[in-house]
């Protein structure tokens, strides 16, 4: 066992880093359920709810216990043996687990921090991998560390940590209270200036600027550009995504712009099999397809730069207690007031409408009669006419009817079309249902040209080149909906790629605070 000068100080230490460990790693489980399906396995032994400021924050104090005890250890007032002479082989083993430990902690430390400051020079290492395989190292020396000392010492163990902090003298108090306002002030300022900061460049109202991806306006030359770093996308570790941003004093346009090797445009074909239609999928009966999708990009727009999205993502199967589990087991986007102002933008879906969908995430929905599917604070901005509807009457993974047939292509279908529109389509009937075994049709069903009203506030096209997508996207800086947020300065803005997925979106950390020039 540890000989020590200091028992109260040591003991507090450690019980500070057991418990920030413990809560990083439960957290960090959570938030690793996005990337990694075979956790959803351990899903019941982990919290739910906003997991991403409690992560945060325990990693936090765990790194300024870990610079306390290296400072004390160093200075020889935290004093830690036994000599080589006299200790047991148990006490060897530990020594040489500890050591193990130190290396894992610094690595930890260092990899959780270039997360979170989100350095573009850092986006060719996959440091989410890293700091996950830390992770499980973490859980392995708990095993090898707390665990035997357990089997070996009994509940002698955890009397050993806990009966010196009643011995706590008026010094050692006094440094716990200094590193408890030091971590609440380090929190605050983190949050108060981490942000990343994109400058909005001021324009004359007179300068045209045609939605069209293409970026070809000379004025695209002289805003300032933002690139953030986001990862955890299905398709690659790292997603580098550039923006631009320029405003009129009425309108914002902006330039987005990210990598994507491939350009994704099925959206859950349906094919015709020996035994009926099916939908082409990979998970979409769970929604969460992670193949046969379009690729996406996300927006959000909120009047606070918590972490979680303005505090909007809550992790786990069944975050609200009240509400059935959510499909995919990874969570639901809700806040508990107010809103968040979300577009999206769908190779697909949206972009023949050269629209980005305007939707919003609000406070969790009432349950609904009859809907398959609950999305908590998620809903789209109202539509006039024009939605997008799916082509079949009712979803299952055995098989579909579809809803309409094209009225040009009698027996035969094209993959290579991505939408079918309602007067190119007439209504299913076996008799016209002729088309060959291994006939592909859309499963995007646009009922008019575009959709109207509220949720089409946002206008955007996409084009893929050389396997990047360039958006551009126009929206006036505030629309007047009650489903909308203004665009001011000081608001926060989030972006998440999809590379073909359904919601495994790429994430960043630090929010991307707007500064509208004058």
């Amino acid at each position: 066992m540890m000989i020590n000068n200091n028992k109260s100080l040591w003991a507090v230490l450690h019980l500070v880093a057991i418990t920030c460990i413990l809560i990083s790693l439960l957290t960090g489980l959570r938030i690793a359920i996005l990337d990694h399906d075979y956790l959803l396995a351990i899903s019941d032994w982990l919290p739910q709810g906003e997991m991403h400021s409690w992560h945060f924050l325990s990693g936090l104090v765990f790194s300024l216990t870990a610079v306390v005890y290296a400072y004390l250890r160093y200075s020889k007032r935290l004093i830690s043996r036994p000599s080589n002479s006299s200790a047991t082989t148990l006490e060897k083993y530990h020594k040489l687990i500890n050591r193990l430990l130190y290396i894992i902690c610094v690595l930890s430390i260092i990899s959780g921090s270039l997360l979170y400051s989100e350095n573009i020079a850092l986006a060719s290492i996959d440091l989410l991998l890293i700091h996950y395989l830390l992770a499980l190292a973490f859980i392995g020396y708990i095993f090898a560390h707390g665990v035997v000392y357990l089997l070996t010492f009994g509940c002698s163990t955890l009397q050993h940590i806990l009966s010196p902090l009643m011995q706590l003298r008026k010094k050692q108090v006094i440094i716990l209270s200094v590193m408890t306002l030091t971590i609440i002030a380090v929190s605050y300022t983190l949050k108060a200036t981490s942000a990343h900061s994109l400058v909005f460049k001021r324009i004359a109202e007179d300068v045209a600027i045609t939605i069209d991806g293409k970026a070809d306006e000379a004025i695209w030359q002289q805003a300032k550009s933002l690139t953030v770093y986001s990862h955890g996308s299905r398709g690659a570790s790292t997603t580098p995504i550039t923006v631009k941003a320029l405003h009129n004093g009425q309108d914002a346009f902006f330039l987005i712009q990210w990598p994507d090797t491939t350009e994704s445009l099925q959206h859950l074909p349906l094919e015709k099999t020996a035994q009926g239609w099916q939908v082409k999928e990979n998970g979409f009966q769970h929604f969460d397809e992670q193949q046969y999708y379009e690729d996406k990009l996300a927006m959000m727009i909120a009047n606070n730069c918590d972490f979680a999205a303005a505090g909007s993502a809550h992790l786990g199967p069944k975050p609200l207690e009240d509400k059935p589990q959510n499909w995919s087991g990874k969570g639901y986007h809700y806040v508990e007031k107010g809103l968040v102002d979300l577009w999206h933008w769908k190779a697909v879906r949206s972009n023949n409408m050269r629209l980005m969908d305007d939707n919003y995430i609000g406070p969790p929905d009432i349950l609904r009669a009859g809907l398959r599917r609950y999305t908590a604070g998620y809903h789209p901005d109202a539509s006039e006419s024009g939605v997008y509807r799916m082509n079949w009457q009712w979803y299952s993974p055995e098989g579909i009817t579809p809803k309409r047939l094209p009225i040009a292509t009698a027996n035969s279908a094209s993959e290579q079309e991505t939408v079918m529109r309602w007067y190119d389509s007439r209504p299913y009937q076996a008799e016209n249902d002729q088309y060959p075994v291994g006939s592909i049709l859309p499963s995007v069903l646009y009922t008019s040209n575009q959709i109207e009203g509220d949720r089409a506030n946002v206008r955007a096209f996409g084009v893929w080149q050389d396997g990047q997508w360039s958006l551009e996207v126009f929206r006036p800086l505030n629309t007047g909906s009650s489903h909308d947020l203004a665009i001011n300065d000081g608001v926060c803005l989030w972006l998440a790629a999809f590379d073909h997925v359904q919601i495994a979106h790429s994430r960043h950390n630090r929010p991307i605070r707007a500064r509208l020039e004058k």
